[in-house]
């Protein structure tokens, strides 16, 4: 065959120059053809083509110009072997000699090497005889793996064919190929943990992740072992042709994102940051519309790709190992009757005839129903079956009643998680829930959500699952509301169907309400257990929102919120679904802070609604019985009752209704330790709570809280929450609670003296609190692109009777919460309640403010100048990342 690079190598002499031309023109060519209508695999099949033509063209030149006529094969290994070798992809090749290395090919390939390094080509080289190879793979996988991608490329064919017989006889025999694929499946449950164990990650790796190209690899690996068929191209005949399609057009999207990413970063690169993630989509022609980001179509394609990829790569090596000769699991002999449909056998659930199709819908889910009740695998062969139903099933299956029955006592027993996952691998979760299948792999762009919709709908239900018994000592209050519930099924529904209304854009609690009815309906549920599933979906943000963003000391508020709930049961099933759906939502969202702000509305509004009346209690009559145990707290340290009166004189009367007598007490000695000094610092650990509070005593002046946020953020100390107290006399009790960079108690005793020797710096005029916050930088991590975050300021005069309320969403960044008290202070607010909730690299700060004469703000003017003002807070471009 005529080869370009040989041509020109003869007419040239020099060969590095020739190369690497002939490389930089056929990338340049490959990169037009990538970006128009060329697919993942066609790029692949072409790149590859490319490389054979150089290693060829100067093999067969430099064999000629050294005259080297020794047994020796050119063999490409790995991606290149399988020709499906990506831009820039490292190249494994290997120069498979006879019994000995001569000088003449250590030459030769010393002189191909310098030629090909010299392109910029990623080359891993190696030379080996027969034997070697043999050897060296019989002691380590990665290299018995490589065995299986080989494909000759030039030279001696003989050679090359006498190492394929010697891999099967030596390498993957009967007595070896069991090891080797036990081996591989172990290496893929590694590689799965190490690359964040889902398909639905975040920033997902396009090779190694779950759902990645190496599942594939790894399926074709063990089936091509097992065969023993080493040389012939993979052949996905285990599957229908429908489905190879299918895997095919998947497989080839995964093949153009990891080129593309090779393409735009000249180099190996296969991770799928936000930054690619945004370029990409636009690449594709998406488009933003009311549903969804651009990116997060694009994603969503994305993940559907990668989650065929691993269904598909499942399905080839599970029934590679229920097939052939040498099955690892044959069809049972042994079986134990469960209907006249199912057995057991072997330890897995099986049709008694694996043959004999389903005569009614409801024999499809008793597969999954029994599995779970008998605590089996489902046999590969019943899994085919499975999906074979469900190819045809329509609104008869979704319809049956005894297919109800059967999924809502799947939902009232243990292993319910399992269960579901199981089905929804099998496709038969969205096949009878169709509302279900539209968040499948549904993204939502930012930093919060780690996982895909239905990922995380899943892992809500393993939460709640987790009730039953892993978390019934940390969690002992939420275990035994959860075991208390009459039809745990109704919960469960509810939490599977919280975020239904994702799939139709903003606004999904209610969307999600409006859908509700249909699904229960299908499923034959009673009137009054669809409406409780509606006002479940309805309102599944309301505790969260409400206990993290608004002051739970505003007993009309609390009134307000009981009286939505209506009842002690809705009570219970909204903090339980609350709980699950706040930790399914990421590793590190759940905090003991969140959990102690939930519990704490929860047992408020249980208060109310066990009082059996909406009228507020009689405050002055709660401060008297809050002074007495005060009094009598103090007692010890002989502070009479004249000097308590005087204290409760000095405070409003919402720091009596906030605190605890004791925390009250701790307080006025603090108050009393402060006469004389520029201020007073107190550190108190909770560790319950998981957070330390700040406690900080001085004098008032304009702008004080600022400071304090200035000198916090310029120690990489995270506020989750402030309440102001000024005194009549002039005092100021600040209270904060605030957790390390890292969410942690701030325990380091040289960090806690620099937090306090910052402050006393600020609070005496020694230091200007900008400069100490402009000293620190931002991270490297800080740097990394993310997902922008919509900024946002809301002023709302009517959840609070005594306060204006600011609620501002917006990037986080080193300094960002200085800035928006600082700006408070130039608007002449005063901040009475602080809370900081971060999502992510998304920040909520609310602020319960009053004017300069103690009122709420109405003025229009001013409530326009106020949200100017904060929106350019929020959006200040600056050296600092966030706070």
């Amino acid at each position: 065959m005529h080869n370009q690079v040989l041509d020109s190598l003869r007419k040239s002499p020099q060969a590095a120059p020739v190369v690497k031309d002939f490389l930089a023109r056929g990338e340049e060519e490959l990169r037009r053809l990538h970006l128009g209508n060329l697919s993942g695999r066609e790029i692949c099949g072409a790149y590859t083509s490319l490389v054979d033509e150089i290693l060829k063209g100067l093999f067969t030149f430099k064999k000629a110009e050294l005259k080297c006529n020794d047994p020796m094969t050119l063999v490409a290994i790995g991606g290149y072997g399988r020709g499906e070798l990506n831009i820039r992809s490292d190249i494994d090749l290997m120069l498979l000699h006879g019994r000995k290395l001569t000088p003449a090919i250590e030459d030769l390939t010393q002189q191909m090497l310098y030629v090909l390094w010299d392109t910029g080509l990623d080359l891993a080289f190696s030379i080996r005889s027969l034997s070697e190879c043999i050897a060296l793979a019989k002691d380590d996988l990665k290299t018995m793996t490589a065995v299986l991608d080989l494909r000759f490329i030039d030279g001696d064919e003989k050679l090359f064919q006498a190492l394929h017989s010697g891999a099967r006889k030596h390498l993957f025999n009967k007595g070896r190929v069991g090891d080797f694929v036990r081996d591989k499946v172990e290496e893929t449950r590694q590689r799965h943990e190490r690359y964040g164990g889902s398909v639905y990650i975040l920033e997902p790796n396009v090779k190694e992740g779950e759902g990645g190209l190496r599942d594939l690899h790894t399926a074709m690996w063990v089936v091509k072992a097992r065969s023993g068929k080493l040389l012939e191209p993979f052949s996905t005949s285990l599957i229908s042709d429908h489905d190879r399609k299918t895997l095919d057009a998947s497989l080839d999207c995964l093949l153009w994102v990891r080129n593309e990413l090779h393409f735009a970063t000249g180099r190996k690169n296969d991770q799928l940051t936000f930054d690619h993630q945004e370029r990409i989509s636009s690449l594709l022609g998406f488009e933003s519309n009311e549903k969804a980001l651009a990116v997060e179509q694009f994603m969503q394609k994305y993940y559907k790709d990668a989650s065929n990829v691993n269904h598909y790569s499942n399905l080839i090596l599970s029934r590679s190992l229920h097939t052939g000769d040498e099955r690892v699991f044959s069809w049972p002999k042994k079986k134990v009757r469960i209907d006249k449909n199912y057995c057991i056998a072997e330890g897995m659930l099986a049709l008694k005839d694996k043959g004999a199709p389903f005569d009614d819908p409801s024999v499809a889910i008793k597969a999954f129903e029994y599995s779970q009740a008998f605590n089996v695998e489902i046999h590969q062969s019943t899994k085919d079956a499975v999906l074979h139903y469900l190819d045809g099933a329509g609104d008869e299956f979704r319809r049956s009643r005894d297919v109800s029955d059967s999924f809502l006592k799947i939902l009232r027993h243990r292993e319910v998680y399992r269960t579901l996952l199981e089905m929804q691998r099998l496709k038969f979760l969205e096949k009878y829930i169709p509302e279900f299948g539209d968040i499948s792999c549904r993204v939502q762009h930012d930093l919060y959500h780690v996982y895909t919709v239905d990922a995380h709908t899943l892992f809500a239900v393993r939460e709640l699952e987790r009730l039953r018994g892993q978390y019934k000592t940390d969690f002992s209050l939420l275990s035994t509301i959860f075991e208390e519930i009459p039809n745990p099924e109704i919960l469960t529904l509810a939490v599977l169907f919280h975020d239904i209304g994702k799939a139709h854009g903003k606004g999904h609690a209610e969307k999600g309400a409006h859908i509700v009815p249909a699904i229960c309906e299908r499923l034959h549920l009673a009137e009054d257990d669809t409406n409780l599933i509606k006002f479940l979906v309805r309102n599944h943000l309301i505790l969260a929102d409400t206990a993290q963003y608004r002051d739970l000391h505003d007993e009309n508020l609390v009134i307000e919120f009981a009286k939505k709930i209506g009842d002690m049961e809705r009570l219970n099933l909204l903090y339980l679904l609350t709980f699950a759906d706040v930790r399914a939502v990421g590793p590190d969202v759940w905090s003991q802070w969140k959990g102690a702000l939930f519990q704490e509305l929860y047992f408020k509004v249980l208060t109310v609604l066990e009082r059996g009346t909406f009228e507020p209690e009689d405050a002055a009559v709660k401060i008297a019985v809050v002074k007495e145990r005060v009094f009598e707290a103090l007692k010890p340290d002989c502070v009479d009752r004249y000097c308590v009166d005087e204290y409760f004189g000095l405070l409003p009367p919402r720091y009596f209704l906030s605190n605890r007598p004791d925390t009250i007490a701790e307080h006025i000695k603090t108050l009393r330790d402060f006469t004389g000094r520029p201020y007073v610092m107190t550190i108190r650990q909770d560790t319950f709570r998981e957070y330390t509070e700040v406690l900080i005593c001085t004098h008032d002046v304009h702008g004080l809280f600022s400071m304090i946020t200035g000198v916090m953020a310029a120690n990489a100390v995270n506020i989750l929450g402030a309440q102001i107290n000024t005194l009549k006399n002039g005092i100021v009790l600040d209270v904060l609670q605030v957790v390390s960079a890292t969410g942690e108690l701030i325990t380091d005793e040289t960090k806690l003296k620099k937090i306090e020797h910052d402050l006393s710096e600020v609070i005496t005029g020694r230091v200007k609190v900008a400069a100490l916050v402009g000293r620190r930088k931002p991270s490297i991590l800080d740097k990394k692109a993310k997902p922008t975050v919509r900024t946002s300021v809301e002023i709302d005069n009517e959840v609070s009777d005594a306060y204006t309320v600011i609620d501002m969403h917006a990037q986080n960044r080193i300094g960002l919460l200085y800035d928006i008290t600082s700006t408070l202070a130039r608007l002449g607010l005063y901040i009475y309640i602080a809370k900081i909730s971060t999502k992510g690299d998304a920040v909520a700060d609310i602020f319960y403010v009053k004017d300069i004469f103690g009122q709420k703000i109405f003025y229009k003017e001013k409530l326009r100048e106020m949200a100017d003002l904060l929106h350019k807070a929020l959006t200040a471009q600056q050296d600092r990342g966030g706070a």
